[in-house]
């Protein structure tokens, strides 16, 4: 796997081009893609792997820049402990809720991202760092949604999507992400 696009504002601007052929991609993947769940998640799988092998999250931490981190109060509590803090202490400083009781950090970019890009406290980051982007992650097309949405966030997002597109037969071999 070569040539992929790692510039956020390429990605962005890609994503964007791409919408109405990722919206039939997706109905690809949730119609017509003969293929059990089991054998799709394996595909995605195996692509994500290629294409993480190849990027370095450290050298972009978009994510950690834009994203609105989802915390529980398992997450709270571990980090707290981690900080020295009390969970109450941790939540005021660190976390908002929203109407519906989700909770989240309050600071963007994360306030945990270090200069380096790397995560200050990355060993008790909460789960929705833990699993982000998601690719890994069972029933990948009852996901496709989020994938899209995501594209234009992540690199591994969204050079795995346009992989997948070749790859599973939606555009030609040949094809390169526009």
């Amino acid at each position: 796997m070569d040539n992929l696009i790692r510039e956020i504002p390429l990605i962005q601007r890609y994503s964007r081009h791409n919408e109405a052929e990722d919206m039939r991609f997706r109905a690809f993947l949730k119609g017509r893609l003969n293929l059990s769940i089991e054998k799709t998640d394996a595909i995605v799988q195996e692509t994500t792997d290629e294409v993480w092998a190849q990027i370095d999250c450290t050298k972009c931490a978009n994510c950690c820049r834009t994203l609105q981190v989802v915390v529980d109060r398992t997450d709270i509590q571990r980090l707290a402990m981690r900080l020295g803090m009390t969970p109450a202490q941790f939540t005021r400083k660190h976390v908002k809720t929203a109407e519906d009781r989700t909770q989240y950090f309050a600071q963007s970019p994360c306030s945990f991202l270090g200069e380096d890009n790397r995560c200050t406290v990355y060993e008790d980051r909460p789960k929705a760092c833990r699993d982000f982007p998601y690719l890994h992650a069972k029933h990948f097309t009852s996901r496709s949604f989020m994938m899209i949405a995501n594209c234009a966030t992540c690199p591994i997002v969204f050079n795995t999507w346009q992989a997948l597109k070749r790859r599973l037969g939606f555009i030609r071999s040949g094809s390169r992400a526009r």
